[in-house]
């Protein structure tokens, strides 16, 4: 099985084109294969992403907002095809399976709510285990320091430690 290189960027969105075209030729540089991005694309306004370098690209969109939205793009030498796709309403997440090659994998992007995020969390982990099929790689925003004591200067976070080891677990 050969070595996928995949990376997750917390980029703020990808909304401008040359911030798209840095963030690609960024990639491109670092031989990174597949892209899972927060994207902030709302569902009427996604600009074309036919990016010479990164030609196949899947979104999760907002209707309402452009605050939301997730997308996962592929290097053009991946040879992928995709079997399906899960994502949910608003925008917060995207599941994709498929191969790449003979190898089974699924992608999954998540940007967590900033409140309540152990019960979104829960149910967007659910969907994806409830999907999952071959190699499985999950990445995003989790909108949640996991480990305080090392994830922050302060050693604190907001979460009660119950919500923060609920988490943990489901991941």
């Amino acid at each position: 099985m050969a070595m996928v290189k995949v990376c997750s960027y917390n980029v703020r969105g990808m909304n401008a084109p040359s911030k798209r075209s840095q963030i690609c030729n960024l990639l491109n540089k670092q031989k990174v294969d597949v892209l899972l991005q927060q994207t902030h694309f709302r569902s009427k306004h996604v600009p074309r992403l036919g990016h010479l370098i990164y030609n196949q690209w899947y979104n999760s969109t907002s209707p309402a907002s452009a605050s939301k939205g997730v997308s996962i793009a592929f290097h053009r030498r991946l040879p992928w095809t995709l079997r399906s796709m899960l994502a949910d309403d608003e925008g917060r997440y995207l599941f994709i399976k498929g191969t790449l090659g003979a190898q089974l994998y699924t992608f999954g992007c998540v940007y967590a709510t900033n409140v309540t995020q152990a019960p979104w969390l829960q149910k967007a982990l659910e969907a994806f285990n409830n999907f999952v099929e071959g190699l499985a790689i999950l990445a995003g925003d989790l909108n949640v320091m996991l480990h305080p004591v090392i994830d922050t200067s302060s050693g604190t976070s907001s979460q009660p430690q119950h919500s923060l080891q609920r988490i943990r677990v489901a991941l």
